[in-house]
């Protein structure tokens, strides 16, 4: 091997990083696959990105090549070196993806590119020929209507979807927290199959989950279809058996979550006790309500759980530093 550009091997074996062989925004706009493959590899091989590749990888005109000059196969395939396979380390991945301003681009919104459903202008930016989404990121209103005309209410949409990718990083750094603090059943959760104990689900879930409440009608309009659903199938195109696990998890993680929060409810109450009164008794969900739930959920049951535990853990600490408030106010 010649190193014609006589950095490659300080820059390889010294300084551990990835550099483009020229200006990284000239390459990216020439295949915008290569920004994903430069994450692909400072993951995998636990390197760092250069500053000029990170400063290119955040630019507009590289988001939007990758939008409508890649296929959406080539980015699934991408994605997917990053979560599993030896060396994968799916939620910095992931977090890296969300600090480089590429989450909109990888995982799609309905109406981002040709072939969407609903989709009138191929190549259009998000939202814009696209069919109408509608429900709500982290409890507030989303449609693509907001705001008082047609650029206000794209600038809106927007910044929830921003503030959304932003959350969904927050939502990640979670995982090790619960998962330390479920150490006990580590080698129980070990000893599952694949199918149960999911890693790579798992942190696909926790990173879409604050756009789970959003959805949008099909070309015939007699039924909606979510958006995370349209992410892994038309976005990705991930195997039809991810996409039915991720909405088979998502569909239940709100009430995977109000069990959890009504214990954490209880638990709080009797924390508040003062001292010398009775215990508060904690009473168990309904076995019914919590064996139906279970019995939807089969093989993903423990996926959603610790999915619902981030999304239950962060819903309370956002109550409790008021970024809701914050957020509405944007």
């Amino acid at each position: 091997i010649e190193d014609w550009t006589g950095k490659g091997l300080g820059d390889l074996s010294v300084h551990r990083r990835i550099v483009t062989p020229v200006d990284p925004h000239v390459t990216f706009h020439d295949d915008p696959l290569r920004v994903l493959r430069a994450i692909r590899f400072a993951v995998r091989l636990d390197f760092e990105l250069d500053e000029t590749i990170m400063e290119a990888a955040r630019s507009n005109r590289v988001h939007h090549s990758l939008h409508v000059k890649v296929s959406r196969e080539r980015v699934g395939k991408e994605l997917e070196g990053m979560l599993s396979g030896k060396h994968a380390r799916p939620a910095v991945a992931l977090n890296m993806i969300a600090d480089l301003h590429l989450a909109g681009s990888v995982f799609c919104f309905p109406g981002s590119f040709p072939g969407d459903v609903g989709a009138d202008k191929p190549g259009e930016g998000e939202e814009e020929g696209g069919p109408v989404v509608s429900g709500n990121i982290l409890g507030v209103e989303y449609n693509c209507g907001l705001g008082s005309g047609g650029a206000d209410a794209e600038k809106l949409a927007s910044r929830q979807r921003a503030r959304g990718w932003e959350e969904s990083s927050a939502l990640l750094s979670l995982l090790p927290e619960l998962m330390e603090g479920h150490a006990g059943e580590r080698v129980l959760l070990q000893s599952l199959p694949p199918t149960v104990n999911n890693t790579r689900l798992l942190h696909l879930c926790v990173f879409i989950l604050p756009f789970h409440n959003l959805s949008f009608p099909d070309k015939k309009g007699t039924r909606t279809i979510s958006v995370t659903a349209h992410m892994m199938k038309e976005a990705l195109k991930f195997p039809q058996r991810d996409v039915q696990a991720v909405s088979k998890i998502l569909s239940n993680v709100d009430e995977m979550a109000a069990i959890l929060s009504e214990i954490r409810s209880q638990l709080l109450q009797r924390e508040a006790q003062e001292e010398g009164e009775a215990p508060i008794e904690i009473t168990p969900p309904c076995r019914m309500r919590t064996g139906l739930l279970l019995r939807s959920l089969k093989e993903h049951w423990v996926t959603c759980l610790l999915t619902a535990a981030a999304w239950e853990n962060r819903s309370h600490k956002r109550l409790d530093d008021g970024d809701l408030e914050s957020f509405v106010r944007t």
